[in-house]
C-alpha cells in the first residue's frame, strides 16, 4: 500500500493498472513554472514538494506510515515551458507551437517515507521526446475547445484524441501520460515495495 500524493486521474488509472494499491493523499502546493536551472530539476523541486507536504499532510492526521509517491510532468521546448492551458484559447496557441515538432516530456517522480525523527524522499526526473505532425488549424481549435487538453501539462492528453497529433515518441509512453511506470516502481522498490 501507498499513499498517491496527486489530483490526477491519469497517474490513479496507470498505477490500478498494474496492480499497485495506494490511497490518494491531498498535497496542494504553489506550483511555479518559472524555469529555475533545467526543466529537469524544476519537475524534479515540485515533485519532492509534493512529497514532502503529502508527508507532513499524513503525519498531521496520524495516517497510517504508507510510501509516498508524487509526481509532476512539464512539457518543454526550447527554452520554453508548458505547463498547464488556462483556457482553450491558450490551448490553441500551445498546440500550434508544438505543432510539426519534437517536444520534451519530464516528470519528476519522488518517494518518501518517515519515522518519528525524519522523512526520506528519493526523486527522480525522466524524459520522453515526443514529435507532433503538422496539425491543421481546423483539428487544433477542435481539440483546444474540448475539455481534454485544459489540466494537462503541453495542452494535450497522448492517450486521447490527441494520440493522432503524435507522429513519434522516444522513451516512456507513461511518462507522457504523467507517470513512468518502470521508473517509478523502481523508486519505490527502494522503500521495500
Amino acid at each position: 500500500m501507498i499513499y498517491l500524493a496527486s489530483k490526477s486521474p491519469r497517474r490513479a488509472e496507470l498505477l490500478k493498472k498494474i496492480n499497485v494499491e495506494f490511497l490518494l493523499l491531498e498535497a496542494e502546493i504553489e506550483e511555479n513554472l518559472v524555469l529555475e536551472g533545467s526543466p529537469a530539476f524544476n519537475a524534479e523541486k515540485l515533485a519532492k514538494e509534493k512529497c514532502s507536504q503529502g508527508i507532513k499532510n499524513a503525519i498531521a492526521t496520524n495516517l497510517e506510515n504508507y510510501p509516498v509517491l508524487a509526481a509532476d510532468t512539464i512539457v518543454v521546448m526550447g527554452n520554453k515551458i508548458y505547463g498547464k492551458p488556462k483556457s482553450s484559447d491558450h490551448a490553441f496557441t500551445m498546440l500550434s507551437e508544438l505543432s510539426g515538432q519534437v517536444h520534451e516530456v519530464i516528470t519528476g517522480v519522488s518517494v518518501g517515507a518517515w519515522d518519528s525523527e525524519k522523512a526520506d524522499i528519493a526523486t527522480i526526473s525522466v524524459s520522453t521526446f515526443v514529435e507532433f505532425g503538422d496539425i491543421s488549424a481546423i483539428e487544433l481549435k477542435e481539440y483546444s475547445e474540448t475539455d481534454e487538453p485544459l489540466d494537462k501539462a503541453g495542452a494535450y492528453a497522448i492517450q486521447g484524441y490527441a494520440e493522432k497529433f503524435i507522429k513519434g515518441i522516444k522513451g516512456s509512453y507513461s511518462n507522457v501520460v504523467g507517470l513512468p511506470l518502470f521508473e517509478a516502481l523502481k523508486l519505490l522498490k527502494q522503500f521495500q515495495l
